[in-house]
């Protein structure tokens, strides 16, 4: 009995060891790109500063389109306002999603910030339930609130000028109200 539970922890920490290996790899069919480490990928070439230079740099030396892997996540860099067109072109069905994230999308909203959103039957109906409050004939319907609301923030700055702030987020916050509940 000890020997199969050596057995299975050793076989279970190879392959754990072989994932940890195999992340910060880059897959088979992505674009060519910076040669990897292990776990990290290219974290270590990111620079700090002057990015633009070192992304230039890549795109001399692998083309357009290029690929970086950052941990866990791959990244696929267009270089080229070239290699966008033709990706928007040709394959923007495949392409239109945004990437995954959890904190952002999932915990912090429900998965209903519309700008994180996958694309999909959701995403349809609140890029349309959008369109309808800020189309043209929409948003003259608005001009009154605007007015109403810009001269009581006026008033607010002219008043008391330390509390601008305040008065910007109320103009704001009531216009929003005002556009969404009516």
């Amino acid at each position: 009995m000890a020997l199969l539970v050596q057995v299975l922890l050793v076989v279970v920490a190879v392959a754990i060891i072989i994932r940890l290996l195999m992340t910060g790899r880059r897959p088979k069919n992505y674009p060519p790109g910076p040669p990897t480490l292990p776990i990290i990928g290219n974290l270590h070439q990111m620079p700090t500063r002057d990015a633009h230079l070192q992304f230039e740099k890549w795109a001399k030396e692998y083309g357009p389109v290029y690929s970086l892997i950052l941990g866990t996540k791959t990244m696929v860099v267009l270089s080229s306002d070239r290699a966008v067109k033709d990706l928007l072109d040709k394959k923007s069905n495949i392409y239109s999603h945004r990437p995954d994230m959890y904190i952002g999308q999932t915990l912090c909203s429900g998965d209903l910030r519309i700008l994180m959103m996958k694309y999909g039957p959701t995403w349809r109906s609140c890029r349309k339930l959008v369109h309808s409050l800020l189309n043209v004939s929409a948003a003259k319907l608005y001009v009154p609130y605007q007015v109403l609301e810009n001269k009581q923030m006026l008033f607010e700055m002219a008043t008391d000028p330390e509390n601008f702030l305040y008065s910007i987020r109320r103009y704001s916050n009531a216009l929003t109200t005002t556009m969404v509940f009516g």
